[in-house]
């Protein structure tokens, strides 16, 4: 069955640019740069409905597409976070952070996971955890696990609106 989005979707670029001689890499590494940027940028509400497209336009495979670039995003937001605004808030918040810090260090993943799961704002769960003691291995690990159920869940419903 052939399938061609319809025309309220906003798949123009995408379509356009995989049907170029290089759309198989510039398409999908398009989509890639787009949750890349959501997730830097922390623009809200915006990443299920790109999941949503990756799993229209690739099927499952859109998932793992937009998740490791959201993964990336968050990841690089983290850094830069703990980078240029760590000590600062550790100044400015002092005693009152030292203790959340203490807390966050042992429980921050859980919490880091709930969150994201939860629908909590990306740029306050990032800027939370950036000036705790929670490693960037742990803080990945506990996006990818916050961010997985809700991302697959979009995908597979775009992937089965494909199929229709």
């Amino acid at each position: 069955m052939d399938f061609t989005a319809p025309s309220w979707l906003p798949l123009g670029i995408i379509e356009g640019l995989a049907a170029t001689p290089y759309g198989d890499i510039a398409a999908p590494a398009m989509l890639a740069l787009i949750a890349f940027g959501i997730m830097l940028f922390s623009v809200p509400g915006a990443m299920t409905p790109t999941a949503f497209v990756s799993g229209l336009l690739f099927g499952i495979g859109g998932l793992f597409i937009v998740l490791f670039a959201a993964l990336l995003g968050s990841h690089v937001l983290f850094l830069a976070t703990r980078y240029w605004l760590g000590d600062r808030m550790k100044m400015r918040f002092g005693k009152r952070l030292d203790l959340v810090s203490q807390h966050l260090g042992k429980r921050g993943p859980i919490y880091v996971a709930t969150a994201r799961f939860g629908g909590v704002p990306h740029l306050l769960i990032t800027a939370g955890a950036a000036p705790t003691p929670m490693t960037a291995r742990a803080f990945a690990i506990a996006s990818l696990a916050g961010m997985l159920p809700v991302l697959t869940i979009a995908a597979l419903a775009g992937s089965g609106l494909a199929m229709l």
